[in-house]
């Protein structure tokens, strides 16, 4: 049962978990000559006696005053300072640019050589969508047959007018109640 505890306690030290109560009773157990032959690290431990001394008097400020100085930049530096961050952001944007550049895709180069050639073949292209578009306009020839000429469309206008302005003489009418039947109410 013993070994166990201190197996316990050498795993907690190890970790850095055990309080100064808990090392004492390490230093105990394993001051005995029986048990410390069966730890190897024993002879260390019981060694190790020293305790962690607390900081002197003043040591934070002695520490603070070697790691913080305070450093003051005179007006050479920050204008180095000011034109370096300025030559670093044009760097980038230049770079950023020829990157971009670089990765967009090629411009389209002409296929052709000779003019003729070229002309002859674009003459093909438009033949062939020409030809494309007529071929779905042979049935409209009904439809264009059935056209109505623009003067009959303005004498469906006048026709309109004429019918509106006698109706709108015919208005006053929607104003008035119908009588009310006696064998309707019954």
């Amino acid at each position: 049962m013993e070994q166990q505890k201190i197996k316990e306690l050498l795993n907690k030290f190890y970790e850095g978990s055990t309080s100064e109560e808990e090392e004492a009773q390490m230093r105990e157990y394993l001051s005995d000559p029986s048990v410390s032959s069966l730890f190897p690290e024993a002879e260390y431990f019981l060694k190790c006696r020293c305790a962690v001394p607390e900081p002197s008097w003043g040591f934070m400020d002695k520490l603070e005053a070697v790691t913080h100085t305070e450093r003051k930049m005179s007006p050479r530096g920050k204008a180095l300072r000011y034109s370096m961050t300025i030559a670093a952001g044009a760097a980038l944007l230049l770079g950023s640019y020829f990157l971009l550049d670089y990765l967009r895709p090629q411009q389209m180069k002409d296929t052709f050589s000779d003019p003729a050639i070229a002309m002859a073949e674009v003459r093909n292209i438009l033949t062939v969508v020409s030809n494309n578009m007529n071929t779905g306009t042979e049935a409209l020839g009904s439809i264009r047959a059935m056209s109505i000429a623009p003067d009959a469309i303005g004498e469906f206008g006048r026709i309109n007018k004429k019918v509106e302005n006698n109706l709108g003489r015919l208005r006053y009418l929607n104003g008035l109640k119908a009588p009310v039947n006696a064998t309707e109410n019954n």
